[in-house]
């Protein structure tokens, strides 16, 4: 590897620290954009590129091009191109001092599409899976509960620590993206099962001190992934096709069941943890009979 080469590797390292250190960009966000940048680089390298410097528009452009020719998603090309113009931007004030090759890259649009869905009488039959009361089915019933009684996203229930627990207050604090803190109620139901979790299963599971809630059978926090397969274990169980179920689902179906059910869209914004109410909106799909009821309840000629 060049001076060179090893010089850019550098610098997206530098890049990287800024988004941790100043900008609190979550650890999985932290992953995804380094993924996409080292991406980058061994793109520009094949080309013989190895200062930013010498780095061109059409060269950001190509390799957009050639991402998208190996079928990447639109969602995926969408956040390459952000990683991609901050790591620019970044560059251009802090190394080059020059031109942001990247300033006029433009994101593919991407269509809103609803996220999946289930019925209430679906999401009771998920949560009744879990059977038995051994220490990993306590556990993974009280997880299940506190996803869709919360609308936690999995990482947030999976960094859960014992001291953002206030159960008997009827709250959890969880941290978000960007290492947002917010408090989120949680329902008597979930209480419960957290509860009886902690009393009889995580205690069993205890292999070292530690203040993490969800525990693995080895005693560690239990992963990302792991809490992913747990939902496609007991969508199976439940009969619901393990495809149209995982973590983000119980968030979706949170968010709709509550504005379904009356809640108005600003506090649902607030316990979903989001800057913008646009993003809350994607949550609204209303079925046409409450619609029309609104229209009939409302309209001053609907009779």
């Amino acid at each position: 590897m060049t001076a060179e080469a090893c010089a850019l590797r550098l610098q997206l390292q530098s890049f990287l620290d800024y988004l941790r250190l100043e900008c609190g960009l979550a650890e999985n966000s932290m992953a995804a954009y380094r993924r996409d940048l080292e991406r980058l680089l061994d793109f520009l390298f094949a080309r013989g590129i190895f200062d930013w410097r010498n780095v061109r528009a059409d060269d950001l452009s190509e390799f957009l091009a050639s991402e998208r020719a190996a079928g990447m998603a639109d969602k995926t090309l969408a956040r390459r191109v952000s990683a991609l113009r901050m790591f620019s931007r970044f560059l251009s004030v802090e190394v080059t001092r020059q031109e942001d090759a990247a300033q006029f890259l433009a994101p593919p649009k991407l269509e809103q599409g609803l996220p999946r869905m289930l019925s209430t009488a679906d999401v009771s039959r998920f949560l009744d899976a879990p059977a038995g009361d051994s220490p990993l089915v306590l556990r993974d019933r009280a997880m299940l509960h506190t996803l869709y009684a919360t609308g936690a996203r999995a990482s947030e229930v999976c960094d859960l620590t014992l001291a953002r627990l206030h159960l008997d207050e009827g709250y959890l604090q969880v941290r978000g993206k960007g290492s947002k803190e917010r408090v989120v109620p949680i329902s008597r139901r979930a209480v419960d099962h957290f509860k009886e979790y902690l009393s009889r299963g995580r205690p069993p599971l205890m292999r070292f001190p530690t203040d993490i809630a969800f525990l693995s059978k080895t005693g560690r926090r239990v992963s990302r992934n792991r809490l992913w397969e747990v939902v496609k274990h007991y969508a199976v169980a439940a009969r619901i096709a393990p495809e149209l179920l995982h973590p983000h689902t119980l968030r979706h179906c949170f968010a709709t069941h509550l504005l379904e059910n009356g809640a108005d869209i600003r506090s649902v914004q607030e316990m979903l943890g989001h800057v913008s109410i646009a993003t809350t909106q994607i949550y609204t799909h209303v079925d046409a009979n409450r619609l029309r009821n609104v229209m009939l309840r409302f309209h001053p000629r609907a009779g």
